[in-house]
């Protein structure tokens, strides 16, 4: 069972990507966002009510539930789905995977000093955030019209982990699933609100492909993949969970090329290298500090 939780956990969350790609033919990015944790978090709602002492308890619970939904989710995710009607999936999942160098940040600002860097940490921020300029050093010269995609996808990353370290340091007594929940439905709120801001339409008439992409984001990508991450971190240590990370990207970048004819241009192989080995320095350093304080 852990085994085939794994599998789907990186199956699942390597392919959301071209598949916010597919919706994205349906529905605008934060209509999309909003229908999709909108019915996740109806998902979940049984599992919050059938016990309320798993609720929030008190006004500042319930801000930084807020907060950090909104954040994460209509700010990362949505900036994702923004990002994604001019880049391609597979360079989205690929930049989103400099998200530890992000959280190492964060972390070590909010947190304090038990998340301080050393030099081999910053020496992985370094890589990750060379591949990075690897990656997407051709984008300084797109069209004014493109530019808000890549700007979008460059926002995401720091958006979402630094949502990421604050629920880490504040929501942290509060049950995982509870805290996700709530989030979504904070988030699902957020992104109503700026689509209604940004004028997008409601008026929908999606394809049979794109409502099957929404529901795949919102049954899969939000409930089954956060379900399996669960489970994993109950039975198997963090460590090894979160690899799934460095194969997330490669799905993502494979998926793209064979089903949506994404081209893999000569400068992704050196940004992988550079991301992957950064983020792998990172997750060597991190294991390190978590073995010292045993």
């Amino acid at each position: 069972m852990v085994i085939l939780a794994y599998v789907a956990l990186c199956l699942i969350w390597g392919t959301t990507y071209l598949v916010i790609k597919v919706a994205l033919e349906g529905f605008p990015p934060f209509v999309l966002g909003a229908v999709r944790f909108a019915l996740a978090g109806i998902i979940f709602l049984p599992y919050m009510l059938r016990d309320r002492k798993r609720l929030p308890q008190t006004r500042a619970q319930w801000g930084w539930i807020a907060l950090t939904g909104t954040m994460m989710l209509a700010g990362g995710n949505g900036l994702v789905n923004f990002a994604e009607q001019y880049i391609d999936s597979g360079l989205t999942a690929l930049t989103v995977a400099t998200s530890p160098a992000w959280s190492a940040v964060f972390s070590w600002m909010i947190i304090g000093e038990s998340e301080k860097l050393d030099r081999m940490s910053l020496v992985g921020i370094a890589l990750a955030m060379t591949g990075i300029y690897v990656l997407h050093h051709d984008h300084i010269s797109l069209s004014a019209d493109e530019w808000p995609g890549f700007v979008a996808l460059i926002l995401c990353p720091p958006l979402w982990t630094l949502a990421s370290v604050l629920s880490r340091k504040y929501l942290r007594e509060l049950d995982a699933f509870t805290v996700s929940a709530t989030q979504m439905f904070s988030g699902a709120v957020a992104f109503g609100i700026i689509s209604l801001i940004i004028g997008e339409s409601w008026a929908l008439a999606p394809s049979a492909k794109a409502i099957g992409a929404l529901l795949y984001l919102t049954v899969l990508g939000s409930v089954v993949a956060f379900t399996a991450y669960a489970y994993l971190l109950k039975r198997v240590p963090a460590a090894r969970v979160n690899t799934y990370t460095f194969i997330n990207p490669v799905i993502a970048l494979v998926a793209g090329a064979v089903i949506l004819s994404e081209p893999i241009t000569p400068e992704v192989y050196p940004a992988t290298a550079l991301i992957l080995a950064g983020m792998g320095i990172l997750y060597a350093m991190r294991n390190r500090r978590a073995g010292q304080t045993k």
